[in-house]
């Protein structure tokens, strides 16, 4: 029987799991599979702060002024990565409870939740700062109370994320 509109199928055990049951299960068997080098390179505890902004790229050309602008605004911001908390004047990232923190290993085409250009999103990658030739890219998922966020390291000390189609590069301090 198809679902529709957010309604699961009765006929799957795992469907009748809670989501956040089923989230947990999912990040804890990709948690599994990383190898331990990957996870030893993607620290985010410590002092960050937002050194760079620009639209993301598959947004369109008539919106990435304005997008860029906004995101500018928001350069010097620091963000302090600490066990439980993240802290930040950037509201988005200030979590005062609960953080949790879970390294991941990303391909190329899957940066950013995979909107990267098509026909070579390696491409796209290598124009925003990531080294070309590497298929896979190191991150740390953050979730907090009200949001899972996904920072990709270019470097150990350079972290990226799409928040809102822009482009924010962190830079450790």
């Amino acid at each position: 029987m198809p679902s529709r509109g957010g309604c699961r199928s009765i006929h799957s055990p795992a469907r009748m799991m809670h989501p956040i049951t089923l989230r947990a299960t999912a990040l804890l068997a990709a948690l599994s599979f990383i190898s331990p080098a990957i996870a030893a390179d993607v620290s985010l505890i410590g002092t960050w702060q937002i050194t760079d902004a620009q639209a993301a790229p598959w947004v369109s050309s008539s919106q990435q002024p304005g997008l860029t602008a906004a995101g500018k605004r928001m350069i010097g911001t620091d963000v302090v990565f600490a066990p439980g908390s993240v802290k930040s004047k950037f509201k988005p990232f200030d979590c005062k409870s609960k953080v949790l923190y879970a390294p991941n290993s990303i391909e190329v085409d899957a940066l950013f939740q995979g909107n990267l250009p098509e026909p070579n999103p390696a491409a796209a990658a290598a124009r925003l700062g990531f080294p070309k030739g590497k298929t896979e890219f190191p991150g740390v998922d953050v979730r907090c109370l009200k949001a899972l966020y996904t920072f990709h390291f270019r470097d150990p000390n350079t972290a990226m994320i799409n928040y809102e189609r822009i482009i924010y590069t962190l830079t450790r301090q």
